[in-house]
């Protein structure tokens, strides 16, 4: 989903200091506490919004480490291999659920391709403007958040595309275990793959309610 970046809006003007009228009213206030109920709500929602992407980037490189336990199990025991794929189903879903509570989007290729288009259409209007001799202090600031947005865009790009890298795997390593399933001794039950199937389709689903916009999916 592309949201149209509107106009931001100017920062509060800094108010003049007026020692003998403030100085009483400071006084009754603890700076400390003043610090930690003013600052702290403003720095800490970001801050945390950060950490969880991190560790959701974490729990993909486990999971990559996972895979390749996978791959070389489904020759050994089908149906170990089999349960191996849930889990790691189930461990994709839960770091794409915390990804996307993080503030982190399904972003497409076109989505990206737009938000360049728009962020170079606002860097030629600035230089028209400014050329012009027109102020352009407010399309600067514009052009700044439309690349911070980009930016932050690509690095969700970048999760979902180690994303889709696994989900394809995934499949793989089932198709494999089927195939290896009609030689096994011990090839896995209807069970087994009932509740492989579960775990494979919700994580799907999860990926699916993490898309950037109606009708985006990254599904393979």
């Amino acid at each position: 989903m592309i949201s149209t970046i509107t106009s931001l809006l100017p920062a509060p003007p800094r108010l003049m200091p007026t020692p003998k009228a403030e100085a009483p009213a400071r006084a009754e206030k603890t700076p400390d506490a003043t610090e930690e109920a003013g600052d702290a709500p403003a720095l800490q929602p970001a801050s945390q919004k950060a950490q969880a992407r991190d560790l959701a980037y974490k729990r993909l490189e486990r999971v990559k480490a996972r895979m390749d336990a996978l791959k070389l199990m489904i020759k050994i025991d089908p149906r170990t291999a089999l349960k191996l794929a849930g889990e790691i189903a189930r461990e994709m879903k839960a770091a794409v659920k915390a990804y996307a509570e993080a503030g982190g989007r399904n972003v497409s290729a076109g989505d990206l391709a737009l938000m360049r288009r728009q962020a170079a259409d606002a860097i030629a209007a600035r230089d028209a403007s400014a050329e012009a001799g027109l102020d352009t202090t407010g399309m600067d600031s514009q052009i700044k958040a439309l690349e911070a947005r980009e930016a932050d865009a690509f690095s969700d790009y970048a999760f979902f595309d180690e994303v889709r890298q696994i989900v394809r795997g995934l499949k793989k390593a089932r198709e494999d275990v089927r195939s290896e399933s009609l030689q096994s001794i011990h090839p896995p039950t209807e069970e087994d793959w009932t509740r492989a199937d579960r775990d494979q389709a919700e994580l799907e689903r999860e990926i699916d309610r993490a898309a950037s916009g109606p009708a985006v999916s990254i599904r393979v």
